[in-house]
């Protein structure tokens, strides 16, 4: 058969049996007298049988239909009188959905069946409601935790109060010991606060060099004291990015603060940063000269809770990942050849983003 240009059908698109396979629901068409027209395969996968096999057959001998020998059947009530039917309960593992096939006079040519497996239709469903808890669960942490932070923020102001007037005294030391819990329990807060409300970036156009510069220099004081060398270079001319600079700044805080702690003994962090013009995206990597991580770890680090530190909370990378996919890129981390570790940031460049309709 050609179509109106005068090509084959199978030249200007897939075939019929191509489209039904592509549906991620069982499909099955018959004629007028109930005779397999088409059946596609996942409709075949889910019954056990050859879908080439079936054709042609009268439906009736499909493994679904067999145990129904009545008049009611739905896809004979539609064959007969036209009747159509929306998410029945067709056995205990479909549902089906079924319209009538009618050409250009109305007359009925014959019927076309949907099935649905109820059991992943369960699952969705489950899905969905665990979904819901868990969105109202994270509702409930992050006013929790925004409550909580009040009290503590006067807490700290106490401690620092009581730390002058303990200048002189042994007991100073103490202090110190609660003011550091208090900043942890105000970080685990501020991750989780972070992770229930992630903030839409608000992007606009800025150099990443400087960004990256600029976060460098928020570091280097901690980076010297730990006895760490931080080096930075870039590959070529960077052109503008779009970031939320304050996001961002994060992520990279984030990464830069997890090589410094991997080297308590001093050691160097690398950062380079390029735009690679045959992917449109820049490419930002973050190594160091700590030990590294065991490989069958290094696919658990984004994961949410998930860390080797004794006093991680888990959330630093998960958040950071998060971040960077707003922003239309990814995250990944490696072992290097020799030692230590690096992460890598993928970024769009501002063209890329624009096409994305994310800029």
């Amino acid at each position: 058969m050609k179509d109106q240009g005068g090509t084959t059908g199978e030249a200007a698109g897939p075939a019929l049996t191509d489209v039904l396979d592509g549906i991620p629901a069982g499909i099955l068409v018959v004629d007028r007298r109930g005779n397999i027209i088409a059946i596609n395969n996942l409709l075949a996968e889910w019954l056990g049988i050859d879908a080439r096999e079936a054709r042609g057959r009268h439906f009736r001998e499909l493994p679904c239909e067999k145990g129904d020998g009545g008049q009611n059947n739905p896809l004979l009530l539609t064959l007969k009188t036209g009747q159509e039917f929306n998410c029945v309960k067709h056995t205990s593992r479909f549902s089906v959905s079924i319209r009538a096939l009618r050409n250009a006079r109305g007359e009925i040519t014959g019927a076309m069946a949907v099935f649905q497996d109820t059991g992943y239709c369960r699952e969705l469903e489950q899905a969905v409601i665990k979904a819901e808890r868990l969105a109202i669960l994270g509702q409930l942490c992050a006013i929790t935790m925004h409550e909580i932070k009040n009290p503590l923020a006067a807490v700290r102001g106490y401690l620092q109060l009581f730390k002058k007037e303990l200048r002189d005294s042994p007991r100073a030391g103490r202090v110190d010991t609660m003011l550091a819990a208090v900043d942890r329990i105000n970080t685990i807060i501020t991750d989780f606060l972070r992770l229930a409300r992630p903030a839409v970036p608000r992007r606009k156009s800025c150099s990443l060099r400087a960004v990256i510069g600029s976060a460098i220099k928020l570091i280097e004081g901690e980076a010297k004291h730990r006895g760490i060398r931080v080096a930075f270079s870039c590959e070529g001319e960077l052109p503008a990015v779009m970031l939320d600079e304050e996001q961002f700044h994060q992520v990279l805080l984030n990464v830069f603060k997890n090589a410094c702690e991997a080297m308590p003994d001093g050691g160097e962090i690398t950062v380079r940063a390029v735009a690679e013009r045959d992917t449109a995206l820049f490419r930002i990597e973050v190594e160091d000269t700590g030990p590294g991580m065991a490989e069958d770890l290094c696919h658990r680090a984004f994961e949410p809770f998930f860390t080797t530190k004794e006093n991680g909370t888990g959330l630093g990378l998960y958040i950071s990942r998060l971040i960077v996919k707003n922003h239309g890129g990814d995250m990944k981390i490696e072992n290097n050849p020799n030692r230590g570790c690096k992460v890598v940031i993928f970024l769009p460049q501002a063209n890329s983003l624009v096409d994305q309709g994310l800029a």
